[in-house]
């Protein structure tokens, strides 16, 4: 009798290379699950995304076309245009770097958990369970963090739509209002991840139309409008407005605001990982990842620039932004360009646009919650590990869905609590990108074997530019963004990141057996039997 060879790829029906003759049956390994099998885990995800899913999933999570409006109002007054060209330029070429040096990593390492994953083969056997215990909780609270803070911004677009066209009204200065909203936009950002992976990959294809429908408007409607009535390139480039000190004397100086507005680039240019996460649904995982990560985040960035630079130029009132009382104070700049009709249009797209990004953030949000409950990091983990009939996560999803509502009840009516999750999302995504970085540069430098796509004799320079900026941007966003410093003022983020810091180092080392120092040994092996299957080069 022929051994049998073990099925890794997920399905129920037979697949070509399958042969069965009485009780023989032999059922081959593609490049790609067999790669799997070697880190570990069998294949579960169904493997019908290619690289432009790959590339679109963080393009979208980025999303600069929303992005950039979801905090004019708020770099408008934290550096005026100055700061806001400034930060993002610098801000997107040093994530392109982050990007490429994390790319190099995903293409050695293809899992669904990504970046924890990577802090245990690169910490090795004294630091890799530690390691990636505390990357697993940070990566996944940043990601839960990410999912409220963009759908949120995309309430305010559609409040402040609401408030153009109905001034008087009451119930939209109602807390439960804008809660109402931002549930109900991440159930429709639940949706595309919870049916099927055709589902997604027409949602991949819808996102970037709209996406693109947004990035004709701002090149075209925009200087059509402003035309005779541009900005000076004084008013762009040398602009600055210290506009944090609430009080009656200068606490902030103007290089701490400028310091400050980091964070209009930095919620915009991260979640390079989202690419990773759906390495397990990839062909040609090792090499597409890797070209999704960095492409996206470059085109994200070349992209951006001039559109950013479009969109100073073509600001009509800078007073009357930083005055207007909008819940995104970027509905006074349409109004003052495109008129209260046109506003409202832009601002509709913009819900739409914004709630996709929400989509891509929720599907990375979900796939890492997928992959660390695989591995027992959660509470209920065989739980939230299960694949429906469709092979998606499904339970992950409610959990991550239920988590975002319940954050979003600490944003009602508070500008300060809004910034404060965009920053601890910001801070705890790139805290848990700069554990396997590290990783890989000091314990893990030889046990580290780059696959086809690396970076060659670059890789140690861009590895300590990368390493040293997202310390540099941690440090940042811990800081006060208003002063004098209030509880009205106060930048929660740090108290955020700390109940994170704790409860997780908490769950390491709980006493009688109960911490994971005592049973996390790392990524559990979910295939054994590597031996008896074959690489076919096309399934």
């Amino acid at each position: 009798m022929a051994d049998e060879i073990k099925n890794a790829s997920g399905g129920d029906s037979p697949r070509p290379g399958e042969i069965e003759a009485g009780e023989t049956k032999a059922i081959f390994m593609s490049k790609d699950e067999q790669h799997l099998a070697k880190l570990g885990y069998k294949q579960e995800f169904f493997r019908h995304l290619g690289l432009f899913e790959n590339w679109a999933a963080t393009f979208t999570s980025m999303n600069f076309i929303s992005g950039i409006p979801v905090l004019f109002g708020w770099i408008m007054y934290t550096g005026g245009p100055k700061s806001a060209f400034g930060n993002w330029t610098m801000v997107g070429g040093f994530s392109f770097i982050v990007s490429l040096v994390m790319a190099e990593i995903a293409a050695a390492f293809p899992t669904a958990g990504g970046i924890y994953f990577w802090a245990y083969r690169l910490g090795g056997e004294k630091w890799g369970p530690f390691l990636s215990w505390m990357t697993a909780w940070w990566n996944w609270v940043g990601w839960v963090c990410v999912v409220p803070g963009v759908q949120q911004g995309s309430t305010n677009f559609l409040l402040s739509a609401l408030e153009i066209k109905y001034p008087e009204s009451e119930v939209l200065t109602k807390g439960w209002f804008a809660w109402l909203l931002t549930a109900i936009g991440m159930f429709f950002a639940m949706l595309p991840n919870i049916i099927s992976q055709r589902v997604l990959k027409i949602y991949f294809r819808f996102a970037v139309m709209i996406y693109f429908t947004l990035f004709i408007l701002y090149w075209i409607w925009f200087p059509v409008k402003a035309s005779g009535h541009f900005q000076s390139r004084s008013g762009v480039f040398d602009n600055f407005y210290n506009g944090i000190n609430m009080g009656d004397k200068k606490q902030a100086s103007d290089p701490y605001c400028w310091v400050i507005g980091v964070l209009f680039g930095a919620w915009v240019f991260f979640g390079y990982d989202a690419s990773a996460h759906l390495a397990e649904e990839t062909h040609d995982a090792s090499e597409v990842v890797a070209k999704g990560m960095w492409m996206a985040t470059l085109s994200s960035w070349v992209l951006s620039v001039p559109t950013l630079i479009i969109v100073l130029f073509c600001m009509q009132d800078f007073d009357g932004i930083i005055s207007a009382a909008y819940s995104n104070n970027w509905a006074e700049y349409l109004v003052q360009l495109i008129g209260e009709n046109g506003a409202v249009a832009i601002l509709a797209i913009l819900w739409v646009d914004s709630t996709c990004a929400t989509a891509s953030c929720f599907m990375s949000a979900q796939r890492v919650t997928f992959a660390i409950s695989r591995d027992g990091v959660l509470p209920f983990s065989k739980y939230f590990r299960r694949l429906n009939k469709n092979k998606i996560p499904v339970h992950a999803a409610f959990l991550v869905c239920g988590l975002s509502i319940a954050i979003t009840c600490a944003v009602i009516g508070s500008a300060v609590a809004f910034t404060a999750i965009t920053a601890t999302a910001a801070i705890a995504t790139n805290f848990s990108y700069l554990i396997p970085i590290t990783a890989r540069y000091t314990v893990g430098r030889h046990k580290f074997q780059p696959a086809a796509w690396n970076l060659g004799k670059l890789t140690y320079p861009l590895g300590l530019i990368a390493g040293l900026y997202i310390m540099f941007l941690f440090t940042v966003l811990l800081l006060p963004q208003l002063y004098p410093v209030t509880a009205e003022t106060l930048n929660y983020a740090p108290i955020c990141i700390g109940i994170v810091t704790i409860i997780s180092l908490v769950g390491w080392i709980l006493p009688f057996g109960l911490g994971g120092m005592y049973w996390f040994k790392g990524p559990r092996r979910t295939i054994e039997d590597l031996d008896s299957g074959r690489v076919v080069e096309d399934l």
